[in-house]
């Protein structure tokens, strides 16, 4: 053998060894947009044409809806209900409306369902729960139930008036005001739900499976060039910027940092760990609208670019489950090889809109 043919051996085990070793494929960049309470049909109608609109040319976007049970209910039936703990017909935020106002949302939530977006359980009447056992929680489900299996009936609709699955195919919870108690995760498990999104944690981490069930965390943020943090969700951002106060002063500096925020959160997720970026909103008009403003400019810069799945959290729970041990803790470590962030123009983001 000669000299040449010696050391080749050792060159390639020293070009081996120097190669960055990756544990895993780069994982895709999740986004789940989500939104709770689900009354008002000005906004049904709202998010159904942005789905539209982003979905023309391909399948970019699918929002999940964490429905309060109290949305499938008419404000003449609200006897039909009583949460634990609570007088009969009682509810933290408003019933239905109409019978005629229920079939419509109905319509809506069925339209969205079969064009691939999720519906998900927000509980039913908004009650704090943080005290509640189990069987309290399993009343408040066994009540959710019944208002999917029997909507149309519930509020004297024609029979052809129902939602379009069972309330066996709701998988997903969102606690209102995000309050938990040991009870509910026992009864979730027993009501065969797969995922709660009713935690917060540091925007990097990536989902735990606790107690059979994956938790999917609403993210501390820093809001763009600020000290203070806030949440993912609208409220919260209403809390911190403008102390839940409406100022149409403030309405679009705000709406601008909550989107400045929101891409930071993104760019440094898919920079990073890729972990899935969590963004919650209500159906409500925080601050004028400005938050709806800024979401739907989000949702229009984000999704679609390369790698990036705005999905739903039953989607999320489905890539998951699929994972193995090994590549979900390589995701947690980030050993895999990075892309940088791709550059986002915001600068004519609200050009759409006709809010300040």
């Amino acid at each position: 053998m000669n000299a040449f043919a010696a050391a080749i051996p050792a060159f390639l085990a020293m070009a081996v060894f120097d190669s960055p070793a990756h544990a895993a494929d780069r994982p895709p960049q999740f986004v789940a947009i989500a939104f709770d309470n689900c009354t008002e049909l000005e906004r049904w109608q709202e998010l159904s044409d942005l789905a539209g609109e982003l979905n023309k040319d391909g399948e970019r976007i699918h929002f999940t809806f964490f429905v309060s049970g109290i949305n499938y209910l008419a404000n003449d039936k609200r006897n039909l209900y009583e949460a634990p703990h609570q007088r009969r017909g009682a509810s933290n935020i408003n019933f239905g409306g109409s019978a005629e106002e229920v079939e419509k949302r109905i319509a809506f939530i069925n339209d969205l369902r079969a064009r691939g977006h999720e519906i998900a359980s927000h509980a039913v009447g908004h009650f704090d729960g943080r005290g509640w056992s189990a069987a309290d929680w399993l009343k408040e489900f066994a009540s959710y139930a019944d208002l999917v299996d029997n909507a149309g009936r519930n509020n004297g609709l024609p029979e052809s008036v129902k939602l379009a699955f069972p309330a066996s195919a709701v998988i997903g919870f969102r606690a209102p005001y995000l309050s938990t108690s040991p009870g509910l995760y026992a009864a979730l498990r027993e009501r065969g739900f797969r995922y709660d999104t009713s935690r917060t944690s540091e925007a990097s981490l990536w989902p735990e499976k606790q107690d059979g069930l994956w938790r999917f965390n609403l993210a501390d943020l820093k809001l763009h060039r600020s000290k203070r943090h806030t949440l993912s969700m609208d409220y919260n951002f209403f809390i911190v910027q403008a102390f839940g106060l409406d100022n149409s002063a403030t309405r679009a500096q705000h709406r601008d940092e909550m989107l400045e925020t929101y891409i930071d959160y993104f760019k440094a997720n898919y920079a990073g760990n890729r972990a899935p970026i969590h963004i919650g909103h209500h159906f409500f008009n925080y601050h004028g609208g400005a938050y709806n403003e800024a979401l739907k400019a989000f949702a229009r810069a984000v999704c679609g670019l390369p790698e990036v799945r705005c999905a739903t959290y039953a989607g999320l729970a489905d890539f998951m489950d699929k994972l193995d041990a090994a590549s979900l803790d390589a995701y947690r470590k980030g050993e895999f090889e990075h892309r940088a962030a791709p550059e986002i123009d915001i600068s004519n983001a609200f050009a759409r809109s006709s809010k300040p």
